[in-house]
């Protein structure tokens, strides 16, 4: 599959999005996201969701 989105491939073929939530590394800000991502695999159990630590320094060597 092609496009900006990333996906993977279980061990079975079946195919799921990914979704990345960058956080930076606060004990708020883990608490945040982790509450968007419990409430994301709520509504959406057939994504993944991948937590992108502390996504302040990588930005920062990026720009």
């Amino acid at each position: 599959m092609e496009g900006p989105y990333k996906y993977i491939r279980d061990g079975n073929g079946k195919v799921s999005r990914v979704i990345r939530i960058g956080t930076r590394k606060s004990q708020l800000a883990c608490i945040q996201t982790d509450s968007v991502a419990e409430k994301l695999k709520g509504l959406y159990p057939d994504v993944h969701i991948e937590i992108v630590p502390d996504i302040c320094r990588i930005y920062a060597k990026v720009h």
